[in-house]
């Protein structure tokens, strides 16, 4: 029997009340960084390109394998209203509010209503699951891709599906290819379910607009001097693909693939949920929707076969057909017994705890762009600095060049004193000062906190948290 539908109005209401609480002072996160330097300087320069790893695969002239359209959207914000934190984060709460608009639009068609009991239990999940909470305000591409790609297969999902409605799927499903590479699972999906529906004509129109759209991927590719040579060398030697090449990498990746629903306690939560409806209404799967098993099985085994990492990081990408699949597989013989409460009991834990945990950070730890502000004083403006990836918000153009320590991990070699090593990276490429952050984003080649002095450089402030040592120049001056 369907439990009465205001206490679940009560419960969503503060669930979203604490999700816009987690969005106050939320502190970003190196991708938040990295991504907005790459769209910042197409704004700037009309190039998808990084200073802050200048001297890394020449990514300081061209960066050609990058996330395109979900970068170019990042730069109309900063066109728009700046490149602060908040603009760039928020690429990640409009794709989120597309996602829940999806969800619920999959849902009305289902229910024929919005004041469903069924579409505020999902969204109950939505708004407390910890993983698209955090997710939704960062400026990262997967909530992006989920949305144009749960959009595609929206599309599909049509007793009669018209060529409008083929074509409209094509395009979504190839803007995901632009927004990351990742994007290609939704064409194969795509593609797939109509083959496998035997719309054969469906198909070839899918192919074509699908295909001509992602052929703009390589736009830049065309026009760039010698573009695909770079772009393949880029992609080949690029710190995060470079590992997955060769049989045994992809083998591990392709035996590991399961720990990316059950990384963390965040990804463990629907996951979870999911595979233990998937058990216990198994004499009802026969009965969901057969374009949305087909969809949601050929996406995931697209992604197991093409990925280079099988990280948590990418659950998003599934997550909208995950959740629906909850909906479908419950509203089919719905229950109540021990085992269901205490898997809801175990989702519902994971998500109020990482909730409060970051609304929590937000309050007891300093906005990062407001510690960079007061940081000013202590370092010497137009110099070229040695800075955590983070430092980028509002600090790019007081500043003559800032490499960051990411660009020194990847360049570095093992060495005996870790920390007198960084130095003389930074010396060798004229930096003029180091920045460390020893609580935000502390690197095992730090020194210890409060050292007077590495090699060519000697502290000039300590707080406790924060380290600028300058350059023996730098001090001159």
């Amino acid at each position: 029997m369907i439990a009465s539908k205001t206490p679940l109005r009560v419960i969503l209401f503060v669930l979203i009340g604490l999700t816009a609480l987690t969005y106050y002072h939320r502190n970003p996160t190196g991708d938040d960084a990295w991504f907005a330097e790459q769209s910042y300087w197409f704004v700037k320069d009309g190039v998808i390109r990084s200073e802050f790893f200048r001297g890394l695969l020449g990514w300081e002239n061209q960066l050609l394998v990058s996330h395109k359209l979900f970068l170019l959207f990042g730069a109309g914000l900063i066109k728009l209203f700046g490149y602060q934190l908040p603009v760039v984060q928020f690429v990640g709460l409009i794709s989120f509010v597309v996602v829940v608009a999806e969800v619920i639009a999959y849902l009305r068609q289902r229910e024929g209503t919005y004041d469903s009991w069924y579409l505020l239990a999902i969204l109950i999940l939505i708004f407390s699951n910890r993983l698209l909470i955090k997710m939704s305000f960062e400026n990262r591409p997967e909530i992006m891709l989920a949305a144009l790609g749960f959009g595609s297969f929206l599309c599909l999902d049509s007793k009669q599906l018209s060529s409008l409605k083929t074509a409209l799927a094509a395009f979504l499903a190839g803007l995901a290819v632009l927004s990351h590479l990742n994007g290609v699972i939704y064409l194969l999906a795509g593609l797939g379910t109509l083959l496998y529906l035997r719309r054969y004509k469906q198909a070839f129109l899918f192919t074509v607009v699908g295909g001509v759209t992602s052929l703009f991927y390589f736009t830049d590719i065309v026009l760039a001097d010698n573009g695909f040579a770079t772009w393949y060398y880029q992609f080949r030697h690029d710190p995060a693909t470079q590992s997955a090449f060769g049989w045994y990498p992809k083998l591990l990746v392709i035996l590991t693939f399961p720990k990316l629903f059950f990384e963390s306690p965040e990804q463990v939560a629907l996951s979870l949920l999911l595979v233990f409806l998937l058990w216990h209404q198994r004499r009802f799967i026969k009965h969901v929707p057969s374009v949305l098993k087909i969809y949601s099985v050929i996406v995931v085994l697209s992604f197991w076969l093409l990925t280079k990492k099988a990280s948590g990081t990418y659950l998003p990408l599934f997550m909208p057909f995950m959740l629906v699949l909850v909906y479908e597989l419950y509203r089919l013989n719905s229950f109540k017994n021990l085992a269901l409460y205490v898997v809801l009991a175990a989702y519902f834990i994971i998500g109020l705890v990482g909730t409060i945990e970051i609304i929590r950070r937000n309050f007891t730890m300093r906005y990062l762009p407001l510690s960079y502000q007061d940081l000013r004083k202590a370092i010497p403006a137009h110099t070229k600095g040695l800075v955590p990836l983070t430092f980028f918000f509002n600090e790019y153009e007081h500043y003559g060049k800032l490499l960051t320590s990411e660009n020194y991990k990847h360049q570095s070699t093992p060495s005996d004193d870790p920390a007198n090593a960084m130095a003389q990276w930074a010396n060798d490429r004229d930096v003029d000062f180091i920045l460390l952050d020893h609580t935000f984003r502390p690197e095992g080649y730090y020194p210890k906190p409060g050292t007077d002095s590495l090699a060519h450089y000697k502290l000039g402030y300590f707080d406790g948290r924060f380290a600028v040592y300058l350059h023996a120049k730098t001090r001159a001056q």
